[in-house]
């Protein structure tokens, strides 16, 4: 733990620290020698006396913490610049108990509290709530009945269950959730699970692949490194409450490994990444051989030794069903490397490397005013060409011919903010940085140490002759997922957050509002729709879902279509809507969301072999509109607001549903907002391209209402 390194005598890399644990861990041995001093025995003994006592006062800060202070969830229901004084006294509180040092990266982790399991009465009552606006008054009397039947007989032995595993568990929910919503899918990863973020939309330092790739490398080893040595500052909201970092050790180094039944998630230390450069995968150092940090030069250096010939494509591999990819992985496939010092042979490609690095050939351009071409490179990041990824690893880092870039990332072991977290932060370092030089586009020298670099390890794979005819249905099945994908991103800039805050609304319930009007013109009716929300003021916790489709939604959505209805009427429907939204968020945060406990109570009715048709019901409806707001500014290493030009352009995702909508948004600034619409070609009732029109439609719409 951090606090035993703290109170240990050793020489690390801050220098030489001090303290008087040594003694209190050898105190079954001889601590006093026969010929200490009256002043060395008395000076040992307040040593064990001080250590004992400073250890138990924080053990016993932790237990107040834990207890009573980070339970209280009340600020969230607080207008941010009008607190109660009830709130402001907590937060005194709470910041004089964590202390005013500089916490290490998981400082706090121990003191969260655990993910509480709501009363089953109440997520009953919530559910229905939710179902009610997409239920005619039949199918509405049916949920409520089956709904009372669970709560009066199997769903009372159910939330037992969970009660007892959430004394013993720290999360009640991620283990089961990350077991059985990800490792026992048997999809492919590639559209269905991964999910892409992209480079700064209008800022692009250099047009030369190697230098930006060799740069960003740099700063995603000084990311890693400062999660090894727990320097990264632990996300704080309002810099005092403490969000959990537990997703934050896989970022690097993790890999998911495909088994017949359910995969499993590998994480070990790298020092090494797997750089794939036309289908030649090469294993570069990241770190010099007494463990010096390189510099961007010197990872040119390693790229440049790349050397690109031919291609293969094995890694299409990653993307297919998980069943026969691990049958393969087991039979067929074998590599060495073609450049060893010791002759070792290898049956693996990078899941002993910290992340996996794409020298992609095409050059997707991003610019803001032309639509086509942001869909482009945003395509190349959800896919690629189908065997340019390795879907299987934590992150892939792209960077295109003509120095843009972005990253694909597998799911299972964190969600969306950690990995931005860390995009983010690599891109900030980039700006901060020495720079590229104008005249060539590399990167600027810098002073150094010399440092002994091994030349990359290239990979050559050996296929059995039974494995091209399964190769050959790998690319077939992959030309037809990436055939079948209408992806489109869209900048709009015609009005952000700073405008839906003056209209006094928040600027996700807005966005939440358009999206559902857009969908209500698109489809004609109102669908079951996801928005992940997040549940990290607990220990362990990830994520929760909020349903936007609520009575006050449907009421807006259709007084928008309306010609009968008044300006003033549909303002005031909008801001109950958004209201009710709001509450329902800060809900899911809070640990009062529904559907990872209705999740959660479904496990245990499999695990105990009792069928339950409410719970059988309400896992099966399909979550027709899947949306997500990708999370900007978490780290402080430049000022967003005096630097628009550099904003991320967002992220994506594919469609849950074969004809539903995958929407992500992001809001980059005041002036800002970055969507990303995906759905499936062959639905005959999805479009992406008209999707995005009545988003564009119903943005300027709800502007108008208060112009």
């Amino acid at each position: 733990m951090a606090e035993a390194r703290a109170m240990a005598d050793s020489a690390v890399y801050r220098g030489k620290r001090h303290s008087y644990d040594y003694v209190i861990q050898h105190m079954r041995t001889p601590i006093w020698r026969a010929g200490d001093t009256p002043t060395e025995v008395v000076t040992n003994f307040a040593n064990i006396v001080y250590a004992a006592t400073k250890s138990r006062v924080r053990r016993i800060r932790r237990a107040i913490i834990n207890a009573l202070a980070l339970r209280y969830k009340g600020f969230l229901y607080d207008p941010p610049k009008r607190p109660r004084f009830r709130t402001i006294l907590w937060l005194f509180i709470v910041k004089v108990l964590e202390g005013f040092g500089r916490p290490l990266t998981y400082s706090f982790q121990r003191v969260l509290p655990p993910l509480p399991v709501p009363p089953l009465k109440e997520t009953c009552r919530r559910y229905l709530e939710s179902a009610r606006p997409l239920l005619d008054e039949a199918e509405y009397d049916r949920m409520v009945r089956l709904a009372d039947e669970f709560q009066r007989n199997e769903g009372r032995t159910f939330q037992l269950f969970l009660k007892l595993k959430s004394y013993w568990a720290t999360n009640y929910v991620t283990d089961w959730w990350e077991r059985f919503v990800y490792l026992r899918s048997r999809g492919s990863l590639m559209i269905n699970s991964n999910y892409y973020i992209m480079d700064a939309y209008k800022w692009q330092p250099t047009h030369q692949q190697v230098a930006r790739a060799a740069n960003l490398i740099h700063y995603f080893v000084q990311h890693k490194r400062m999660l090894d040595r727990e320097q990264l500052p632990p996300l704080q909201i309002q810099g005092v409450v403490p969000l959990c970092m537990s997703q934050y050790p896989r970022t690097f180094g993790t890999t998911r490994i495909p088994q017949r039944d359910e995969d499993v998630i590998l994480h070990v230390p790298s020092k090494h990444i797997t750089v794939l450069c036309k289908g030649h995968f090469y294993i570069v150092q990241i770190v010099g051989p007494k463990g010096e940090q390189l510099t961007p030069r010197d990872y040119e250096k390693c790229a440049h030794m790349c050397v690109c010939v031919c291609v293969c494509a094995l890694s299409v591999r990653t993307r297919n069903d998980r069943y026969k990819d691990s049958m393969r992985s087991r039979t067929t496939i074998s590599s060495h490397r073609t450049i060893s010092v010791q002759g070792e042979q290898r049956n693996e490609i990078n899941r002993f490397r910290a992340f996996f690095v794409t020298l992609d050939d095409s050059s997707p351009s991003m610019p803001s005013d032309q639509i086509t071409e942001a869909n482009e490179i945003a395509l190349a990041l959800i896919h690629g060409n189908g065997h340019s990824i390795w879907f299987d690893k934590s992150m892939t880092l792209i960077v295109f011919k003509n120095g843009r870039c972005g990253v694909n990332c597998e799911h299972t072991w964190g969600d969306a903010p950690v990995a931005a977290h860390a995009f983010e932060s690599a891109l900030a370092r980039e700006f901060n940085g020495p720079g590229y030089d104008q005249s060539t586009g590399m990167n600027k020298a810098v002073p150094q140490r010399r440092v002994d670099l091994q030349p990359p390890l290239r990979l050559r794979f050996a296929f059995e002759p039974e494995a091209e005819p399964i190769l050959r249905q790998c690319v077939e099945k992959v030309e037809g997922d990436i055939a079948d994908l209408d992806l489109r991103v869209f900048v709009h800039d015609a009005y952000s957050k700073g405008f839906m805050k003056k209209c006094k609304v928040s600027p996700d319930a807005w966005l939440q509002m358009a999206l559902q009007l857009a969908y209500y013109r698109d489809q004609g009716r109102f669908a079951q729709t996801y928005e992940a929300s997040m549940t990290r003021l607990f220990r362990d916790g990830r994520t929760e879902t909020v349903r936007p489709v609520t009575m006050e939604s449907v009421a807006f959505a259709r007084a928008m279509c309306d010609s009968s209805t008044s300006k003033e009427e549909r303002i005031e429907l909008l801001r109950k809507a958004a209201s009710v939204h709001v509450q329902h968020f800060k809900d899911a945060m809070a640990g009062k969301g529904i559907d990872r406990h209705l999740f959660c109570l479904y496990v245990v009715s499999v695990w105990r072999g009792t069928k339950s048709p409410f719970l059988e019901e309400v896992l099966s409806e399909p979550w027709y509109l899947s949306t997500s707001q990708t999370p900007v500014q978490q780290t402080a290493l430049f000022d967003l607001k005096n630097n628009l030009d550099k904003i991320s352009a967002g992220g994506g995702f594919g469609p849950v549903t074969d004809d539903g909508y995958g929407v992500s948004y992001i809001v980059s600034s005041d002036g800002v907002v970055g969507f990303h619409v995906a759905s499936k070609k062959s639905s005959d009732k999805t479009d992406s391209s008209r999707f995005v029109k009545n988003i564009v439609d119903a943005m300027a719409d709800i502007r108008q209402l208060f112009l």
